[in-house]
């Protein structure tokens, strides 16, 4: 087994720790490698802080091991600890009025005894650190007199000094602007390639660590949810279940990753009234108000065919719906399962879909809606006519079921929520 330790820098088995009777981690296990930068994503109170202290040898974990380049963190000396990882909290109290350059060159102290001092190496290693981390033009200003985000950069480079082969970084960016948020984690991406370190980082922001990590640690009550590259990781199911947060999660115009747009939460408390609203749609008609009614309500949808993107919406969300094949005319069985789950529904919506002879079946599931009671609404815009390909059936259809429902513009979708809301005690009492 310890062959395997010689291609890991960090290695930590079954960590357990708690506080108070209260457990924080609960049988952690991961492995570092190096030339990886790793993010630690997961809400306040996940285990992401004290994970790295029990890392770094600051918390003594009551179950588990950790190694660190095959050797038992237990066995090493705070010292030799010091030389190989090098740690930038979330926060950093230095009361005494010591210089940057003092407080760099602290970074040094695992390589410096009573029988041997700083020399020019030492030097020329702190002022690397400095340059890297562009705080070498305040060296000789005191480190109570910056701010809280220069506070943070001088940190880094005491860490860098140590010349580790780890970097164990809680929120690292926390008190940076954006700039020097992307500018730290650029510079961080570049020492684990150039120099083949290997990082752990907890960040708050996904969006930097999808953009920046080559790998994510998600956590969840002090376990990992998930691990792996951050498409696979953060993905919007994940995000739900971790963070309780509605995201859309799309490929990213410039980098070859992906983005996160959170959602905002509902103000009005319309889940609560445990109302169930179909969507009918197709042709990407139907992502608006999919992406809105599904912070609010329980959605289900069809008919639409696979490939669309509105099918695309319907599985990133995890909403129930009736898929047709590609480019198929919808079945009669497929139909029918339109049918039930309008049934189960307590609200049904028709966005401005295109029809043609083979998706018309779903503007008759609207008109049986409508037979059923439902309360229907209608996105009218474009008209009728410039989306009928059926020799003006579908204009007959649709001008016969507008005249009962609820008729809005493209621009009024976000009306669709308080529509619902006002109308809840009418919907109940029809249910």
């Amino acid at each position: 087994m310890q062959e395997n330790y010689s291609k890991i820098l960090i290695e930590a088995f079954g960590i357990k720790f708690g506080y108070q009777g209260r457990d924080v981690l609960k049988g952690v296990t991961i492995s570092l490698l190096p030339g990886e930068l790793v993010g630690l994503l997961g809400p306040n109170g996940a285990g992401k802080s004290t994970l790295i202290k029990i890392l770094s040898k600051v918390l003594k974990p009551i179950a588990g091991d950790v190694y660190i380049e095959g050797k038992e963190l237990e066995e090493l000396s705070f010292r030799e600890v010091a030389k190989r990882i090098g740690v930038v909290p979330q926060e950093t109290t230095l009361d005494y009025s010591f210089t940057v350059y003092d407080v760099v060159m602290m970074g040094r102290n695992p390589y410096v005894s009573r029988f041997r001092g700083e020399t020019g190496s030492d030097e020329d290693i702190v002022r690397e650190a400095m340059r890297l981390t562009n705080t070498i033009d305040f060296a000789d200003r005191p480190i109570t007199e910056l701010s809280g985000g220069e506070k943070q950069r001088v940190i880094l480079a005491r860490a860098l000094a140590q010349q580790p082969k780890i970097l164990l970084l809680d929120e690292p960016t926390s008190h940076l602007d954006i700039s020097y948020q992307i500018e730290m984690l650029d510079l961080i991406k570049r020492l684990v390639k150039e120099k083949g370190i290997s990082v752990l980082s907890a960040l708050h922001d996904p969006n930097l660590a999808s953009q920046f990590c080559d790998k994510i640690i998600l956590m969840k009550d002090g376990t990992i949810y998930d691990f792996g590259p951050p498409r696979d990781v953060l993905t919007s199911a994940n995000l739900k279940e971790v963070f309780n947060i509605d995201v859309i999660v799309r490929q990213h115009p410039v980098y070859d990753g992906i983005y996160i747009l959170p959602l905002s939460r509902s103000s009005g408390g319309y889940r609560d009234l445990d109302i169930k609203v179909h969507i009918i749609c197709g042709g990407g008609t139907g992502a608006k108000i999919l992406y809105l009614l599904h912070r609010y309500f329980d959605l289900s949808c069809g008919v639409v065919n696979l490939l669309d993107s509105d099918a695309d919406v319907c599985n990133e969300l995890g909403i129930p719906a009736v898929f047709e094949a590609p480019f198929s005319p919808i079945s009669d069985e497929n139909y029918q399962k339109n049918l039930n789950m309008i049934d189960k529904s307590d609200v049904v919506v028709i966005s401005s879909l295109p029809f043609g002879k083979g998706n018309l079946a779903n503007l008759k599931s609207f008109g049986y809606a409508i037979e059923k009671g439902k309360l229907t609404i209608m996105i009218d815009d474009p008209p009728i006519e410039d989306r009928d390909f059926t020799d003006k059936e579908a204009t007959c259809l649709w001008n016969s079921s507008r005249e009962k429902s609820i008729v809005l513009r493209s621009n009024e979708i976000e009306k669709i929520p308080e529509i619902i809301y006002e109308r809840a005690g009418a919907i109940k009492t029809r249910g």
